[in-house]
C-alpha cells in the first residue's frame, strides 16, 4: 500500500485525538501508561505548532501519529544506567507514537522509526532518544528491531503513578 509521511495540521486535531484515544484503549489493557490524562489535547496541539508531530497516511486518510522533537528532553537528564550520548540539546526524541484501531499489525510503527532515522541524518543529529512502559511489549520490539540499544530507566517528570520508562538510543 502506497503511504506517505508528512507533517500533521492542527485542522487534523479531532483525528490525532481519536488515534491517541484508540491507544489509550489499547495500552490500558496491561499497564497505566497514558491511563492519567497525557497525552492530551494540548500536548498534541503543541506537538503540532511546533511542527513536531508527522501522520502516517494512505489515501490521505490518517492511521498513525508519531512526535520527533528536537533538543534535549527534560526527562532523559537523569538515568538509572547510562546515555551512549549524554542527554543533550543536539537529540532527537521519539515520542507518541500510536496507530488508529484496525491498522496494528501493519509495520507503521516501524516505519516511523526507520522515517525518524532518515530524519534525524538529515539534521545531521547523532543520538535518538526513545522510552516506553516496562509493559508495553511492542514498542520495546519495534525499537530493538530497528537498532536502538536498552540504556536504563528514566522518570518522567510529571505527576503520574508508575512514572518509570525503559529508556533507548540509537547513535546514528
Amino acid at each position: 500500500m502506497a503511504y506517505i509521511i508528512k507533517l500533521v495540521t492542527l485542522d487534523e486535531i479531532d483525528e490525532v485525538m481519536n488515534i491517541i484515544e484508540d491507544a489509550k484503549e489499547l495500552l490500558k489493557k496491561d499497564s497505566l501508561q497514558w491511563q492519567q490524562g497525557y497525552p492530551n489535547k494540548t500536548v498534541m496541539s503543541i506537538d503540532i505548532q511546533n511542527n513536531e508531530l508527522y501522520g502516517y497516511y494512505e489515501n490521505d486518510y490518517l492511521l498513525g501519529i508519531v512526535a520527533l522533537v528536537k533538543g534535549l528532553d527534560r526527562n532523559y537528564i537523569e538515568i538509572d544506567g547510562n546515555w551512549i550520548e549524554k542527554a543533550s540539546t543536539k537529540d532527537l526524541t521519539i515520542h507518541r507514537i500510536a496507530v488508529r484501531n484496525g491498522y496494528h499489525n501493519r509495520k507503521i510503527g516501524d516505519i516511523f522509526i526507520k522515517y525518524s532515522i532518515e530524519h534525524a541524518k538529515n539534521l545531521s543529529i547523532k543520538s535518538i532518544k526513545a522510552d516506553t512502559h516496562i509493559k508495553n511489549i511492542p514498542m520495546q520490539k519495534i525499537l530493538i528491531n530497528n537498532g536502538f540499544s536498552y540504556r536504563g530507566i528514566i522518570y518522567l517528570k510529571r505527576d503520574e503513578v508508575d512514572n518509570s520508562r525503559l529508556a533507548y538510543e540509537l547513535i546514528v
